[in-house]
């Protein structure tokens, strides 16, 4: 064990989505790494120190009031087929409340890293996508996510934006959940094989992010789980970790799947994402394989067995 301090001792960090899926790892990576955090949420609630509406006029003040030293945004709204249906949700969630977010940044100061997504890519070619791929998103939701990326680095240089994909784990809808709920009620799923990406365990991706903040990493940076997948070969090994029969996931294409269940929003047929700059840091992401041998047995004993929480 290193004598060292932990690497963001007596940083105040505040997080915004801290109630969410990615916070309820993040907020403990962070304190675990010696920060004093911020959660900030949308509303009051347990584990909520500072309620606010990121899209609010006030929203850049009530931050910088807090007085951070680093701001990590992982709050967004990531309805993709809401979006589509009403792109201003998008531009409220994502684009304005991180300009908000930038706004606060700048006003105290403090270091900002942004979350981000594979969905600013189109998919159609190019992958697997490194940090400087141009982006070409093919989805309101996309679109909105990239305005919010270039809202961050327009306002300084200096922050960050970590792009991650196919995320899942902790609290809500998540893709491995869906999939055990599915088997257990119905006992078979049909799942597309022709998208692929990068499946990525929310417990890694907070992680990382700790890492990245506590170099003050700046630019577009990738952070998923290294290894690709078809959404039929991670619902095939959610399956099988959980204790089921794979067989019971059936493979479709998306053109069928869309045929029998039509969605507003276009999804990239292959997002696969590739981490160059954070690796350089020295931060990489182990294999998606690896990370949900260990997350899937967990939710399946919560979904399966009604045993002890993800």
């Amino acid at each position: 064990m290193s004598g060292n301090p932990p690497a963001l001792h007596g940083a105040r960090v505040l997080v915004t989505g801290a109630a969410g899926q990615l916070g309820c790892y993040l907020v403990p990576a962070l304190r675990g790494a010696g920060a004093e955090v911020v959660a900030l949420g949308s509303r009051p609630g347990n584990g909520i120190d500072v309620a606010v509406d990121l899209a609010a006029e006030d929203a850049a003040r009530a931050i910088a009031a807090e007085s951070p030293d680093i701001i990590i945004h992982g709050a967004a709204c990531t309805d993709v087929d809401g979006i589509e249906r009403e792109p201003a949700r998008g531009e409220a969630g994502n684009v304005r409340a991180t300009r908000h977010v930038a706004e606060a940044a700048l006003a105290c100061g403090a270091y900002l890293l942004a979350v981000s997504t594979d969905m600013v890519f189109s998919g159609r070619g190019g992958a697997p996508y490194a940090e400087d791929a141009a982006p070409d998103p093919i989805s309101a939701y996309g679109r909105s996510k990239l305005e919010a990326e270039r809202a961050v680095l327009a306002a300084s240089p200096g922050f960050g934006v970590a792009r991650t994909a196919w995320l899942y784990g902790g609290v809500g809808k998540h893709f491995p959940r869906t999939v055990l709920t599915v088997l257990r009620d119905r006992g078979g799923i049909d799942v597309v094989d022709d998208e692929c990406g990068s499946p990525t365990f929310a417990g890694d991706l907070a992680e990382a992010l700790v890492a990245l903040a506590a170099v003050r990493a700046s630019g577009i940076l990738h952070a998923v789980n290294s290894g690709r997948a078809s959404r039929y070969e991670l619902a095939r090994e959610t399956a099988r970790l959980a204790g089921l029969d794979p067989e019971l996931v059936r493979p479709i294409s998306s053109a069928a799947f869309l045929a029998c269940y039509p969605l507003p929003a276009s999804r990239p047929p292959d997002s696969e994402l590739q981490n160059i700059r954070a690796a350089a840091l020295g931060i990489a992401l182990r294999d998606w394989r690896v990370a949900l041998g260990e997350y899937a047995p967990r939710l399946a004993a919560e979904i399966l067995n009604d045993a002890a929480p993800s």
